[in-house]
C-alpha cells in the first residue's frame, strides 16, 4: 500500500485534516522542510488510532510531528506519513491533587500556564520552551536543572507491531529517561502523559515564569526561526560556550547563522536550507574538535536526506 493509498483507505473515517505534498516548513519552527506526501492532522485519539492502524498495515514510512521544534527536515521533504499532534489532542485534566493527565498534542507552554494557574508546581521552570508534551516527553525537555521526566509518572504509547497498533501503558521508570533522551523507539507515539507535580504559590510561580521567560528573551535568538539548542551539552560543560570560545557567532552558510545571541542556536535568516544548516553544522564540529578536542553530538533530529556541502 503506497502512502497515496493511505490516504484514500482514511478518507471518510477520518475527521482530521489530510492532505497531500504539504510543504513542512509551514510545520517547523526552523520554517525549514519539503513537501510530506501524506499530512494528516487527527482531531482526536480514535483517529489517531485509525492512523496508526492504516500506517501498520502499508509499508509506509512515518514522522511524528507535535509543535515542529527540535527538528530538521530535508529540502526534499518526507515521502511518507507525517503526523502532526495539535490542539485537538491537547486536552488537560487533572486526575488527583498533585496529579494531572496531559494530551500528547498540547504545548508544553500551555501545560506550564495551567499548571501554575492551578498552583500546581515543578513545570515553572520549562516556561517557554517550544513544542508540545509528547516531543518535551520524547526528549526529556528540560532548563535551569529541571527535566520534564522528573514529573512524569505514565506515558500512553500506541505502538506499531508487525501490521497491528499496540495500545500501552509505560510507567515513567520504564520510560529510562536520560540526558534529552528516553527508552521509547522511532515506532511508538505518545498519545497522553500523567504527571505528579507539587503544591505552590500561585503568585510565586507567576513571579518564576516571568524570570525564565526574561531570561530567555535576554539570550536566545526568539524572534529568529530555529529548531533550539542544537547541540547536546557534553558532561560537565556547555556546547554554546564551547562555540562561543571557537569565535563562532555570526559564522554563516547561505542564510543560516550561528546566532549572535547564543552559539548553540542556528537561526534561519529567511530563505535557509536544510542544506544550508546541515553544512553549517557540520562546520561547527569540525571547529570545535580542531579548537577544543571535544566532538559535539546533535540534539535535534535530522529527517530525511539532507548531507553536506564540504566546499
Amino acid at each position: 500500500m503506497s502512502v497515496v493509498e493511505v490516504g484514500e483507505r482514511l478518507r471518510g473515517r477520518f475527521s482530521g485534516i489530510l492532505g497531500e505534498a504539504v510543504p513542512l516548513a509551514d510545520y517547523t519552527t526552523f520554517r525549514i522542510g519539503g513537501p510530506a506526501a501524506l499530512l494528516a492532522v487527527p482531531r482526536g485519539k480514535e483517529d489517531l488510532a485509525a492512523l496508526m492502524k492504516a500506517v501498520a498495515e502499508s509499508d509506509t514510512r512515518f514522522l511524528v510531528l507535535g509543535g515542529g521544534s527540535n527538528v530538521l527536515v530535508s529540502d526534499a521533504g518526507f515521502d511518507g506519513a507525517v503526523v502532526v499532534l495539535g490542539k485537538d489532542l491537547g486536552g488537560i485534566e487533572r486526575i488527583a491533587k498533585y496529579e494531572v493527565y496531559v494530551e500528547g498534542g498540547c504545548s508544553l507552554n500551555r501545560l506550564v500556564e495551567w499548571a501554575i494557574e492551578r498552583g500546581l508546581s515543578g513545570l515553572e521552570d520549562l516556561a517557554g520552551i517550544p513544542g508540545s508534551v509528547a516531543g518535551a516527553v520524547r526528549m526529556n525537555a528540560g532548563a535551569m536543572g529541571c527535566e520534564v521526566g522528573e514529573r512524569v509518572t505514565e506515558v500512553d504509547v500506541m505502538s506499531l507491531a508487525g501490521r497491528e497498533v499496540v495500545a500501552r501503558r509505560v510507567t515513567g521508570e520504564e520510560m529510562g529517561f536520560s540526558y534529552r533522551s528516553c527508552a521509547l523507539g522511532d515506532d511508538d507515539v505518545i498519545s497522553g502523559v500523567r504527571l505528579r507535580l507539587k503544591e505552590g504559590d500561585g503568585d510565586a510561580l507567576r513571579s518564576r515564569r516571568r524570570e525564565v521567560l526574561a531570561w530567555r528573551r535576554e539570550n536566545q535568538p526568539l524572534r529568529q526561526p530555529s529548531a533550539g539548542s542544537v547541540f547536546r551539552n557534553p558532561p560537565g560543560m556547555s556546547a554554546g560556550e564551547l562555540i562561543d570560545r571557537c569565535g563562532l557567532k555570526g559564522m554563516r552558510v547561505g542564510e543560516a547563522m550561528v546566532s549572535k545571541k547564543h552559539a548553540n542556536f542556528i537561526v534561519n535568516l529567511g530563505g535557509a536550507s536544510a542544506l544550508d544548516v546541515r553544512t553549517l553544522m557540520a562546520r561547527v564540529k569540525q571547529e570545535v574538535m580542531r579548537a577544543q578536542g571535544i566532538e559535539l553530538d546533535e540534539e535535534i533530529r535530522l529527517v530525511g536526506e539532507i548531507g553536506e556541502d564540504t566546499r
